[in-house]
């Protein structure tokens, strides 16, 4: 895996089981619904068991896919603290994990390096040269 893979992938996963976790709440919450009291407005249909159980076993594959991803997830984390390893500076290391696995801005960055801004970017610029060069 390329070096830009290895570093963006923790955040690309991360949406990713967002986006699944969102879908989750969604489907229980529809199931729910399918098995609330009626309300006082009339509806067409009755409840249907088949519905609610498809959702819930929807539910349920997506929390295992969750499961799957949480773990690809940990993986890449893994794989990208071990290519900051690989860097000659101490200050680049935290500047990547901050960037890379914590996701943290560049101003938050910068102030908890207790540097300016512009020269966190450029020692991040350097720790990227640093890790493209040692990738070939």
């Amino acid at each position: 895996m390329k070096v830009p893979e290895v570093i963006r992938r923790p955040k690309d996963l991360r949406k990713e089981m967002e986006r699944k976790q969102t879908r989750i709440d969604t489907l229980r919450r529809f199931a729910q619904q399918l098995t609330a009291p009626p309300r006082e407005v009339k509806v067409k249909s009755s409840p249907d068991p088949a519905r609610f159980q498809a959702l819930l076993a929807e539910a349920a594959d997506e929390e295992q896919d969750l499961k799957k991803l949480e773990e690809e997830r940990m993986q890449a984390m893994t794989e990208a603290v071990l290519a900051f390893s690989a860097l000659p500076d101490e200050r680049m290391i935290r500047i990547m994990e901050l960037r890379y696995l914590e996701e943290r801005s560049w101003e938050e960055i910068a102030e908890e390096m207790y540097m300016s801004e512009s020269w966190t970017l450029k020692l991040h610029k350097a720790a990227v040269a640093v890790l493209c060069s040692n990738e070939e």
